[in-house]
């Protein structure tokens, strides 16, 4: 009976802990290194996760506080709506920012889900995006749960993993949370 216990123990594990996300996303064209680039979002993890991974790939990041000049940021943070992007986005071009990237949480924190879009400035078109979540209930931390979805959607976005179900692990350790 013990015996019995403990294995249902570790399969119940290996099921919390063992599903890959699922991710989409689609790409036209990146940024060129260097591009002045902002990113914003509704969840402070996501977006300091997606900065980072952006600045690694040599976006030149513009802290988006200086935004906040030009921007309502009360009003935001209460409710990403259109009208939000849409004083993001002004704000953006004042400031010289050629590449918006949004990067937003939806679903509750035991299922999120992470979706990430670059726009481009001049043509005001979205030249990639991507999304990642989980099927499941997840029993990690939302810190981790929402690191490893905001790198899983830019990843699949950028084309350095193909959409689907697959587990990614990256020789450059692209994400943070490293589950395998």
């Amino acid at each position: 009976m013990m015996k019995a216990l403990g294995n249902l123990s570790w399969i119940m594990l290996l099921a919390a802990c063992c599903h890959p996300p699922v991710t989409d996303g689609f790409l036209t064209d990146l940024p060129k290194p260097g591009t002045p680039t902002v990113v914003w979002g509704n969840d402070s993890s996501a977006v300091g996760v997606a900065t980072t991974w952006l600045q690694k790939r040599g976006m030149s990041i513009i802290e988006r506080s200086t935004l906040a000049i030009d921007v309502d940021i009360e009003g935001i943070n209460s409710g990403h709506t259109l009208l939000d992007e849409v004083a993001i986005l002004k704000a953006a071009k004042q400031h010289a920012v050629e590449e918006v990237v949004f990067v937003d949480r939806g679903g509750d924190y035991r299922a999120p889900m992470i979706t990430v879009r670059g726009v481009h400035m001049e043509t005001g078109r979205v030249h990639w995006s991507g999304s990642a979540r989980y099927t499941t209930f997840e029993t990690r931390p939302p810190k981790d749960t929402l690191a490893d979805l905001t790198c899983q959607a830019l990843a699949t976005a950028w084309n350095f993993r193909p959409p689907g179900t697959k587990w990614f692990k990256s020789s450059e350790a692209m994400c943070l949370v490293e589950k395998r």
